[in-house]
């Protein structure tokens, strides 16, 4: 410990007297470790982080799964959730919510209207037990119990709300609030670190179902289901059990079970599934960005050790072992990592904030993401493994110098060790920068395309926002189309205004329920259309929206309740289902041929709008009106002559002059939404192309670096050429072409290494092939021309070289 302490002092004298290496190789430093210790604490938060519920790997989330209807992850039917708990002796307990989405699972506005002014709160419906199966107590109050499940609303809020809405209030409990026009007590206050299913929830209302009438509901989908694992009961065992439960279902009830499966899974890998590929992506990203800087520092350790020469050539003569040289130099590069993981941190902290500010906000826990322990050790452990990664071979190569050619110069500059090893270093900085900008240029080009992709409706001049009807003071479908009648035609009024439409599911936000369909004169019962998407619109939504129709007509104020049904479909709609037909006349059901359902009129046929998001294929889609099938939570589109956010303050108006207890929620521009909708495709490219860019410049540096150093050693050499009357561009092409043979080994192996590594990303990507042969073609190029670029100082530097003066230092 003594020698090492000398040697840490030494090595901080060294680097004090040499300041312009050590900053930058400090620096290079500190861009490596604090981009890996950024998204380490990311990956961290987001994966690796228990969640706030006890012994969280005993909990675990159900889906079903139905091969016949293309489902892999649907929502669960209430009658067979009950089928499991009754049959099932795997789980302590399971507990239900409201969800029917993958994406914001089953999370509902409600509105709060006591106090102050009316807000849209986010909330959650659950069975009571819910808590309990999460092992969790309340912070103030209780949590729900199982028979409020069925027979009392009752409420339990979240720390956040209560702070913000009851300022905090230790009386809350036992108050009633009112929640869209319904009366709930407030039982209990969750503490400040519990979620669920996400941080969006800020409340938790008990379902108060009927369950005579729940438990015998099988066709439709829409609970989600989480459960807890017995002692000593695996994940497998218990799917094991309730596949054969599916079975007897399927057994039991053939119209609504055939192909029935059940789908399990740990309850954090539901969570967090969505992010863990990107993640992953972006900890190898940073990864080669931290072994391009290691191979960097390394080249300036090499260069540097070739002026050292002399000075261990005289240790090694006064009796010093090689392995104690090797720990001085070590020593040393523990120096340069420790302030250079010390800056890493300080980087670590700013572009984490960074990082939230830019995210797309559907990254769970990633607010979670901070400095701890686990995050700090990580950080030391990079910090060592730099130390040997950069450190380690220029030691070796400096311990062990040639004594008597040394000794003989009698000068200070000594000799050149580690050429060899200086050029492998810039091959593989090469090799690696090339991998990661052909990373980015695939998300770069995938996103692009995604930006060009026709919506099918026209998004300039277009403004939304969403009204939920509550059911306690509209309970009649009759109020509900007299609402938005009323509200379309007080916008509509307004100075500005082109048209007005509304639908219960605005585009890019997916489908709101689907239901099998038969076609009239199908010949056999299981000849029906499976899982066809419904939408509700008001008669000028299509005007509104601009979507074009390609055939029929548009609803209008004839197709109410009181006419035969119609509905228009979309062209994906049509081709399935009358492929080489005209769809127009044509009569459907939404219900299997041997069910009883009313027989609808197709009486248009329209562009495909995309509902998914832009990289999803449209699906077939029927469109019904609201005078014939009522919906109380629609989206209205207001299209403007003029800039559409200038009518946000008096559409707010006039929603309030019809009620003034009703806040209209998610009001925005259509390009807004189109721009949040690409949010995460977005962040992902943003992050790959800070990583490829810190890729390729420290690449170029290392470039840089080396030829300089090189053209430095060889300039004797070049003196005595030019003596000898070699061409000043003859020096020139071979400064550069010894650049080119080593960027041109970097980019075939680099190359090679991409066409296999790419293919992680094939499910980030849009209408580009993991081995896109342009982008490789142009990325290589481009590094070829930064290789070319990086090499002309030196080159051009060479050129300069006085023949005269070279020749004198000899």
């Amino acid at each position: 410990m003594r020698d090492w302490l000398q040697d840490l002092r030494f090595g901080l004298r060294i680097l004090a007297k040499k300041p312009g290496f050590t900053v930058v190789a400090v620096l290079t430093l500190a861009l490596g470790i604090g981009a890996n210790s950024a998204i380490f604490s990311v990956v961290n938060a987001v994966l690796l982080n228990p969640m706030p519920y006890r012994s969280q790997d005993r909990l675990v989330q159900f889906w079903e799964t139905n091969p016949a209807k293309r489902w892999t992850q649907a929502p669960v039917a209430p009658a067979n959730l009950f089928d499991w708990q009754k049959q099932s002796e795997s789980f302590d307990q399971i507990a239900a919510y409201m969800g029917s989405a993958r994406k914001g699972p089953g999370i509902t506005g409600v509105q709060l209207t006591a106090g102050a002014e009316p807000e849209r709160v986010d909330a959650l419906y659950v069975t009571g037990n819910l808590f309990s199966v999460l092992g969790v107590e309340a912070m103030l109050g209780r949590t729900l119990n199982e028979e409020e499940t069925w027979d009392k609303r009752v409420v339990v809020l979240s720390y956040g709300l209560w702070r913000r809405r009851f300022g905090g209030d230790p009386n809350i409990i036992g108050q009633t609030i009112s929640l869209s026009g319904r009366n709930r007590e407030v039982v209990g206050v969750m503490g400040p670190d519990f979620y669920f299913p996400s941080k969006d929830a800020e409340m938790w209302i008990s379902t108060g179902w009927d369950y005579k009438q729940f438990a015998t509901l099988r066709r439709p989908h829409f609970l989600r289901a989480v459960g807890r694992l017995k002692e000593g009961v695996t994940v497998e065992q218990a799917r094991a059990e309730l596949t054969a439960i599916a079975g007897r279902l399927e057994e039991q009830y053939p119209e609504t079970n055939t192909q029935m499966g059940v789908g399990l899974g740990p309850f954090k890998e539901w969570i967090v599934s969505d992010a863990k590929l990107p993640l992953i992506v972006f900890l190898v990203a940073v990864g080669f960005v931290l072994l391009i800087a290691c191979a960097n520092v390394a080249n300036l350790l090499l260069a540097r050790a070739a002026t050292r020469t002399r000075e261990i050539a005289i240790r090694t003569a006064l009796g010093a072992r090689r392995s104690r040289i090797v720990q001085q130099m070590l020593a040393e590069s523990l120096v340069l990592a420790v302030i250079g993981g010390g800056l890493g941190l300080l980087l670590a902290v700013w572009s984490g904030d960074l990082l939230l500010i830019f995210s797309p906000g559907d990254i769970p826990r990633l607010e979670e993401s901070r400095l701890d322990a686990r995050v700090l050790g990580f950080t030391l452990g990079i910090t060592l493994l730099t130390t040997l990664l950069f450190g380690l071979v220029p030691a070796l190569q400096s311990s062990k110098p040639d004594l008597m050619a040394t000794l003989k110069e009698g000068g200070q500059k000594g000799g050149s060790p580690g050429g060899r090893v200086r050029n492998v270093l810039v091959v593989a900085e090469v090799a690696l920068a090339l991998v990661l900008v052909i990373g980015a240029g695939l998300m770069v080009r995938s996103f692009l395309r995604l930006q060009r992709v026709d919506p099918g409706f026209n998004p300039n001049n277009l403004l939304v926002l969403s009204i939920d009807l509550p059911g306690a003071r509209y309970p009649e479908a009759s109020q509900a189309v007299a609402f938005f009648e009323q509200a379309e035609q007080r916008i509509k009024a307004l100075p500005g205004v082109v048209e007005v439409g509304a639908t219960n599911v605005a585009a890019l936000k997916g489908s709101a329920y689907t239901n099998d369909m038969t076609i009239e004169g199908s010949s056999s019962a299981d000849d029906y259309v499976r899982e066809v998407r419904h939408k509700t619109i008001t008669p000028d939504y299509f005007r509104a929206m601009q979507i074009q129709l390609l055939a029929g007509r548009f609803f209008d104020q004839s197709d109410n309740a009181k006419a035969q049904p119609t509905i228009i479909v979309n062209e994906a709609f049509a081709r399935r289902c009358f492929p080489n037909e005209d769809a127009i006349g044509k009569r459907v059901k939404f219900a299997r041929p041997n069910e009883q359902g009313d027989w609808e009129t197709i009486v248009g046929v329209v562009r495909n709008e995309k509902q998914d998001g832009l990289s999803a294929d449209p699906q077939p889609e029927a469109y019904k009106s609201q005078l014939q099938e009522t919906q109380s939570t629609m989206t209205i589109a207001v299209r403007s002559a003029g800039d559409p956010r200038a009518l946000v303050a008096a559409v707010r108006e006039e929603i309030r002059g019809l009620d003034k207890d009703l806040p209209p929620y998610d009001v925005k521009t259509m390009h807004q939404q189109l721009y949040e909708s690409l949010a995460r495709e977005r962040f992902t490219t943003l992050l790959m192309i800070v990583f490829a860019g810190l890729a390729l410049v420290l690449a170029s540096v290392g470039i840089y670096g080396v030829m300089s150093y090189s053209v430095t050693q060889q300039t004797q050499e070049i003196g005595i050429r030019i003596a000898l009357g070699a061409q000043r561009r003859d020096i020139f092409k071979q400064v550069i072409s010894q650049t080119m043979r080593l960027a041109g080994a970097g980019v075939v192996i680099g190359l090679v290494s991409a066409f296999a590594l790419t293919r992680l990303m094939a499910s980030l990507l849009y209408g580009v092939s993991t081995t896109d042969p342009l982008t490789f073609a142009l990325i290589a190029l481009l590094l070829a021309g930064v290789s070319l670029v990086a090499s002309y100082i030196p080159a051009h530097r060479a050129t300069r070289v006085d023949a005269m003066v070279a020749l004198r230092c000899e």
